[in-house]
């Protein structure tokens, strides 16, 4: 299963829709980590078929879902969160011990606009950066997951340019 996955567009939804649909039938889901809402129910409404799981940031403080959930797709569990209540863009301690916690195989989170993998204790965390605002060297960019037989393979951050 391959997983498309989205953080931080900022009410900018153009290159999310368009790489969604150079990319829908061969992924199986989509991550979008917050940042802001109503993007998120534009995706859906324009993918209606597609399994699209979405986290609020801190851009979203009218939102109703939870801001960190748990979700198992391709066998593996994977925590989305947009990452501003785990204090990302200072320090990956917090995020770590609550991704620890809840027993996942990976967290996928943004708030930072600056992309990032890494792995710690055997989990596999995975930042794709902004879609729309990009902070840092890269510029905008998501990522592309492929989970096969419930593990991740090494996830990889495209440049959505």
């Amino acid at each position: 299963m391959k997983i498309l996955v989205f953080s931080d567009s900022h009410g900018k939804t153009d290159l999310m829709i368009e790489i969604t649909k150079k990319h829908q039938h061969q992924i199986g889901a989509v991550c979008f980590l917050g940042d802001v809402m109503r993007d998120y129910v534009k995706l859906r409404n324009t993918f209606p078929d597609l399994t699209i799981h979405a986290v609020p940031g801190n851009c979203d403080p009218k939102s109703t879902k939870e801001r960190v959930q748990v979700v198992e797709l391709g066998g593996a569990k994977i925590m989305l969160t947009h990452g501003h209540l785990h204090s990302v863009k200072r320090e990956y301690t917090k995020i770590a011990a609550a991704a620890t916690e809840m027993g996942v195989d990976a967290c996928f989170f943004g708030h930072s606009h600056k992309p990032i993998t890494f792995e710690k204790n055997g989990i596999t965390f995975l930042n794709p950066g902004s879609i729309t605002e990009p902070r840092g060297t890269m510029g905008k960019s998501y990522a592309l997951v492929e989970i096969a037989d419930g593990k991740l393979q090494e996830p990889q951050i495209l440049d959505a340019d």
